[in-house]
């Protein structure tokens, strides 16, 4: 099942990213995002993983299995604790351990009852108040009193006297005595056997509290480890750790929408509901629409025609404005520690599900430089080349992406960018870096609370199926099944946990500065580079300066939302000069609406 030349966690290098330890502790203490893990990525081999970005999927996989593990030993307990029994023939044994654990499932149930219980008569005093203000305004009847109803007969056969909880709080009562009568009896009837189920309950109770300190103690381990990769790596682990690096990726396509589904009032975005840039994070801002500039000579005659002035054979190649922009935004990170902007510059390939289920070879063909300059310098092809920088803030736990797509066609360079952002991760993922969260008192805590949660553990038991099938699922399926194609399966990445565990971008406070601080220097250095790039290739750059000055001027960009900013006025002496029916002229490659 393993695999011993896999890379080991000092092969790969650096330390783990503070979004991988936060990854790693969130598969044990939310039983969703493990599941998540479980079902997308470990048991999903016929799916591409998706690109990871600032973290490393392979020991968050590792940690969901054991995860796992842990929680299946407590449901096991529990399970085997009344299975076992039944099966030697130990049935009075099996009875008083279901009655005390029934006992313990109603408790939760009990005191959530009672809550409601000391809600509901304030609320029942409000309505007597209502109802008695109503009887007042209501006029008295002459004769021998008030005419005898339906209602009236089934107050008088059914009086409420008690709330809905108080009933039902009643009958837990009546359900918590009805076991323990039943236990009594089965002990008094049986001591023998009653000695052995108090030792079963002993056991869970020992498990109970092992599975909560062995929990915290892996927590505290995740934290402090220099290295969380495994030494070697399961033949899925290895199939996922090169899907997550791997430059192509693929996207999946919206679902077809037929005429007269539904009415899509949508703003125009160049990608749709659904960013195609899966695992980068939430699509936050893109040029709306994309920059086009003509291949014109420099010229002192702007009048001069248009035959004269344009380049009918392009100065460039698509590929040599590609690299000139990749040697320009490194330069970034390699500035002193105090100023250095940490930048990672890659090349980044999409290619649809559809497409890659009609020709497998976009996706198997290997991306050396000569096959990305030619996907480069192939527009219209149906692998789609963006120049992607992503820069890491506290430990990669917000990361922003700026993916730049460049093509020349029809005697014109085309520029599109977006921009993607993924924030921090749930406060529950990084609480045992907090104060008094780790330590021995933590691990005893930890191994108290899991005694408290044993009733859910309780009720969730059947969940142990679950886990036995997704085991099933990992022993019988082959690690990769995205490199041959299968009839009606599509391999198109569906879900990033990097994704799913992400704050919103709406939600963001003090980081959302630096971050829109980050893209912005990034975005200039991109312009300023290719007008550089332009005028040394003898192209006129000016009208792509005005246009570059334009965007990094702007103050407002599409980041999102729906904002619509028309006909303003920013500045001294700042006028508007068209009607609000009058169009302003093209949008100048635009940060978004204004």
């Amino acid at each position: 099942m393993f695999t011993s030349h896999a890379p080991s966690a000092k092969a790969v290098g650096d330390e783990p990213s503070a979004a991988t330890r936060h990854l790693c502790s969130g598969v044990y203490v939310d039983e969703r995002f493990r599941d998540l893990v479980i079902d997308e990525v470990c048991t999903a081999p016929y799916r591409r993983v998706a690109p990871s970005y600032g973290f490393d999927i392979v020991p968050v996989m590792r940690h969901a299995w054991r995860a796992a593990a842990l929680t299946a030993l407590l449901r096991g307990t529990v399970a085997g604790a009344v299975g076992v029994p039944v099966f030697v023939g130990a049935l009075p044994t099996a009875v008083m351990v279901s009655c005390g654990l029934a006992l313990l499932c109603l408790i939760p149930l009990a005191v959530e009852l009672r809550k409601m219980d000391r809600e509901e008569p304030g609320l029942d005093r409000i309505g007597r108040t209502r109802r008695s203000r109503r009887k007042a305004r209501k006029p008295k009847r002459r004769g021998l009193g008030p005419v005898p109803g339906p209602r009236a007969l089934l107050r008088w056969l059914f009086p409420r006297r008690y709330s809905e909880s108080a009933h039902a709080l009643r009958r837990v009562g009546w359900a918590a005595l009805s076991l323990t009568l039943v236990g009594l009896m089965f002990a008094l009837t049986h001591p023998r056997q009653a000695t052995t189920a108090i030792h079963i309950g002993a056991g869970i109770a020992f498990v109970c509290l092992g599975v909560g300190a062995v929990r915290q103690l892996i927590l505290h381990r995740i934290m402090r480890a220099p290295a969380l990769r495994p030494r070697y790596l399961s033949r899925r682990e290895q199939a996922a750790d090169t899907e997550q690096h791997h430059p192509c990726a693929v996207y999946r396509r919206a679902r077809h929408s037929e005429d007269g589904d539904e009415d899509d009032f949508a703003v125009f975005t160049l990608f749709g509901d659904e960013s195609p840039f899966i695992g980068a994070g939430e699509l936050v801002y893109q040029w709306n629409p994309p920059m086009s500039i003509q291949l014109l000579r420099p010229s002192d005659d702007d009048g001069a025609p248009l035959h004269e002035r344009e380049h009918p054979v392009p100065p460039f190649r698509a590929h040599e404005l590609v690299d000139y922009l990749r040697e320009a935004v490194q330069l970034l990170d390699t500035d002193s520690q105090d100023v250095r902007l940490p930048a990672r510059v890659t090349d980044r390939v999409y290619v649809a599900e559809t497409d890659v289920a009609i020709d497998r070879s976009l996706l198997t063909r290997e991306f050396d430089a000569t096959r990305l300059r030619e996907i480069i310098n192939t527009p219209g092809s149906k692998e789609y080349h963006f120049l992607e920088v992503t820069t890491p803030a506290e430990g990669a736990e917000f990361v922003a992406t700026v993916l730049l797509h460049i093509s020349v066609q029809g005697r014109t360079l085309s520029i599109s960018t977006a921009a993607c952002v993924l924030a921090h991760t749930p406060r529950s993922f990084q609480r045992t870096a907090e104060f008094g969260h780790h330590g021995v008192l933590a691990v005893a805590w930890a191994a108290l609370r899991e005694l408290a949660e044993l009733p859910s553990e309780i009720r969730h038991s059947w969940r142990l199926i679950r886990y036995l099938y997704s085991l099933a699922k990992a022993v019988i399926f082959p690690h990769d099944l995205t490199s041959t194609p299968i009839r009606n399966v599509l391999i198109g990445s569906r879900v990033s946990i990097r994704e799913k565990s992400a704050q919103e971008w709406s939600k963001i406070q003090l980081e959302k500065t630096d971050i829109l601080g980050r893209m912005k220097t990034i975005e200039r250095r991109l312009l300023r580079a290719t007008g550089d790039f332009l005028a040394t290739h003898d192209v006129d750059a000016s009208e792509f300066n005005d246009r570059a000055t334009k965007i990094i001027n702007s103050g407002i960009f599409n980041f999102g939302d729906n904002n619509n900013f028309s006909n303003n006025a920013v500045g001294d002496a700042a006028q508007v000069g068209a009607s609000a029916h009058e169009s302003s002229g093209p949008n100048p490659s635009g940060g978004g609406n204004k």
